[in-house]
């Protein structure tokens, strides 16, 4: 790295700082609407409000973060540009792409570092936040998250289980039935009922009490013992409840795909969420193409226009994504993990041909 090269890094970081912080505090305005609205509502101190917000920081800044890179770069690039020192860089011999080489390393280093927020950090932040919102305005008790009634939850791809009241405190199921089907749900085969059963935490099986096996071909009905009859499901995967996918980690996201994947679950919510993580998390990188490539043309009142640019390019970015992501699981065009990435490829394909076009 030259003095040339540090100085254009320089001046590409400070822009990508002064991007970063005007989306920051666009985005931090925001939240802080609602959050002022809680505090006078008297759900929310001020320390509640500090500490709601820090759980956030992380989206925020997963989401800004291609923002600060779009607009960094049309900022820095196009003050060069204004000083005749693009100019003077040309007349030196010196490539466009050698004089963005170090910009674009840095933009690339932006994008994994929102790889590893968005696998270590984000997950555990936005669950932080939702409990937090959760204990707050709707003032859950959290004894009920220990025990509940009328359960009903998918064993396995041809088994439906039934609880009147499970507490996993206790260990404790009532009011049990268990139903058999035919492959694909085509009739039921066998129903076993049992009034109570405890979790054998040792055996990690279900002890059950008095149970019963109804053969709905035949018309019998037997008494079994438990030890012949061995259920599996925890208190906690019973009592769970509904995923939500932007709360886990990618090892918890490939988990729960092949749990749910086993009980014949619909898993397209699971895969298209781990898809769409990973691929905006590239969105820094792709952007610095776009801004490097337009900011290189000097134009008259470009601060303006260049704040304009970003918007317009990076909010299109964030809507065409957002839209494909909403679609993905339920029209399937295109396989999930074509459709979480054919945002990118666009944007790309079209950084790549501002690139080569870039006036210089």
């Amino acid at each position: 790295m030259n003095k040339l090269d540090k100085y254009i890094l320089i001046n590409y970081i400070k822009g990508f700082i002064l991007g970063m912080m005007m989306f920051l505090l666009i985005f931090l305005l925001a939240e802080s609407i609602n959050v002022t609205g809680w505090i006078m509502e008297d759900k929310f101190t001020l320390g509640d409000s500090l500490t709601y917000i820090r759980y956030g920081l992380p989206d925020i800044i997963v989401n800004t973060a291609p923002l600060g890179i779009l607009l960094g770069s049309l900022l820095s690039i196009s003050k060069m540009a204004q000083r005749l020192e693009i100019t003077a860089v040309k007349t030196a011999g010196i490539s466009f792409r050698r004089f963005v080489l170090f910009p674009i390393l840095f933009s690339a280093l932006v994008s994994l570092f929102t790889v590893y927020m968005s696998i270590n950090i984000l997950p555990e932040s936005n669950k932080m936040k939702r409990e937090m919102k959760d204990r707050k305005l709707k003032e859950e008790d959290q004894t009920k998250k220990n025990e509940k009634k009328d359960v009903y939850i998918k064993l396995d791809k041809n088994r439906m289980l039934y609880a009147g009241y499970v507490n996993k405190d206790k260990n404790i199921m009532e009011g049990i039935m268990i139903v058999d089907f035919h492959d694909n749900l085509n009739g039921i085969k066998e129903i076993y009922v049992s009034p109570s059963a405890s979790y054998n935490n040792q055996s990690k099986i279900w002890d059950f009490s008095s149970l019963k096996e109804l053969d709905v071909e035949k018309n019998t009905e037997s008494e079994i013992l438990s030890s012949e009859f061995q259920l599996r499901a925890t208190p906690n995967e019973i009592l769970e409840d509904q995923v939500k996918a932007k709360e886990l980690t990618l090892r918890e996201l490939r988990e729960k795909s092949v749990y749910y994947s086993r009980v014949g679950a619909n898993t397209n919510d699971l895969f298209s969420e781990l898809y769409n993580r990973l691929s905006f998390t590239f969105a820094s990188f792709i952007m610095s193409f776009i801004g490097l490539s337009l900011g290189s043309k000097y134009i008259r009142g470009g601060a303006a226009i260049n704040i304009g640019l970003s918007v317009l390019i990076g909010y299109s970015y964030y809507g065409i994504s957002t839209m494909l992501r909403s679609m993905g699981p339920v029209v399937s065009l295109f396989p999930l993990y074509i459709t979480a990435w054919l945002t990118n490829i666009v944007f790309f394909a079209l950084g790549i041909y501002l690139f080569r076009k870039a006036e210089y």
